[in-house]
Formats: C-alpha cells, sequence, structure tokens
C-alpha cells in the first residue's frame, strides 16, 4: 500500500535537490546554448538515464558499501572529478570561430554531426550520441548523487517499504527530472537567449569550461 506521507516527503525533497545547480545543470545549459534545444533535450535524456544509477544506489541499499567504504567513496569521487576536469579543459580550447562563419547556424540540429575531438572550435557539434552519454556519466559518476538520494531514502521510506511504491518513487524522481532538465533546454535552447549567450562566442565555452574545472575541485575535495 502507498504511503502518502513518504511520496510527499520524497516529491518536495526530491526537487529541492533536482533543481540545485550541479554538474548536471551545466551539461545541459552548455549543450543548448552551443548546439542547440535538440542537442540540450538529449543532454537532459542522458542526465536523466544516468539519475537510474544513484536511485539503484538509494532503492537497493548498494550506496551503503560507499558510505560504509572509504575506497569505494573515493573511487565513486575521482572519477565523477577526473570527467569534469576533462570536459572542462576540452572545452577550455576553444577558438574563435572564423568570423564569416554563423555559428548559430553551423550549431544547429540540421547540421551534419562532426567529430568533437578533431578540433576544439566551438562551430563543431558533437552527435547527438556523445551528448547522450555525457549526460549519463555526468550524473551516474556524480558520488554526492548517489548518497543524497540514499539519504532521501533513508530518511523518509520506511525500512518496511515494498519494493513496488520504492520503484514508484524512483519513477517520480525521473519523471521529475526529465521534466526539470527538458525545461532548463528548451529555455538556454531558445533562439533568443542563444543568440544573447553566443554573442560572447568561445568565451562561453571557455566560462562552462571554468565552471566544469571548479565543480570538478569541488567534488575531489569535498568530504562526505
Amino acid at each position: 500500500m502507498l504511503d502518502w506521507t513518504e511520496l510527499l516527503t520524497i516529491a518536495t525533497v526530491s526537487w529541492l535537490g533536482i533543481m540545485s545547480p550541479g554538474p548536471d545543470f551545466v551539461v545541459v545549459v552548455r549543450h543548448s546554448v552551443s548546439y542547440g534545444r535538440r542537442h540540450g533535450l538529449t543532454a537532459a535524456l542522458g542526465v536523466t538515464t544516468g539519475t537510474v544509477v544513484p536511485l539503484a544506489y538509494a532503492t537497493f541499499g548498494a550506496a551503503l558499501l560507499a558510505t560504509q567504504s572509504d575506497l569505494v567513496y573515493l573511487i565513486l569521487q575521482y572519477a565523477g572529478s577526473a570527467y569534469l576536469a576533462w570536459l572542462g579543459f576540452r572545452a577550455l580550447r576553444s577558438r574563435p570561430a572564423p568570423p564569416d562563419l554563423d555559428p548559430l547556424r553551423l550549431a544547429s540540429p540540421d547540421t551534419p554531426d562532426t567529430d568533437l575531438e578533431a578540433s576544439p572550435m566551438p562551430t563543431e557539434v558533437p552527435t547527438r550520441l556523445r551528448t547522450f552519454w555525457t549526460g549519463v556519466l555526468i550524473t551516474s559518476l556524480n558520488a554526492k548523487a548517489g548518497l543524497f538520494y540514499l539519504s532521501l531514502f533513508a530518511m523518509a521510506v520506511s525500512a518496511n517499504t515494498p519494493v513496488a511504491p520504492r520503484l514508484l518513487y524512483c519513477a517520480y524522481i525521473l519523471i521529475s527530472t526529465m521534466i526539470w532538465t527538458s525545461v532548463v533546454a528548451t529555455l538556454f535552447g531558445h533562439g533568443t537567449v542563444r543568440r544573447t549567450f553566443r554573442a560572447f562566442g568561445h568565451w562561453f565555452d571557455r566560462f562552462m569550461g571554468g565552471v566544469f574545472i571548479l565543480l570538478a575541485l569541488r567534488t575531489a575535495f569535498a568530504r562526505r
């Protein structure tokens, strides 16, 4: 039987966590502004998919291992930090677009996909599959997300709560995550907003790269 008190607590607290700016928010904003709404929504789908990992920790207790083992926690923490730092340094290498090229046209969803690794030019568009997996890795390697959901479930969900309601809570969180990140992608992927941000060209990419690196340092040196 569904406990409405549990559901209300999960619904309220989870939204506070979902809306808090973090690596997932940053990756959706960057892809929306740089490559358009479709890439932003793809990143949002990746973030939502990646959220399955910390939710699995919380629902089935796998994160208890991370809370009890310093080694496991450090591995998750440093893996996530390294990935954020890699994204940041790659963004810092962005160069100004040639003056005869329209970055919004080149970054439109209709532009043929190119290999992002070939050059750090901000006008080159990654494949949507790569965008998706970036969102997945950003969230699934976030050790803090796993501990957040573990703490939430430990606080709000009784040990006697059956599996079915727990899965319902997880579904609610996933739907909420997709809704919020889609709103962010739609807002920052809007033409007017994109033109405002893209007016700063490569400086926007470099700024977002700096944000990624700061998040990496924060994650690497954060205490539980």
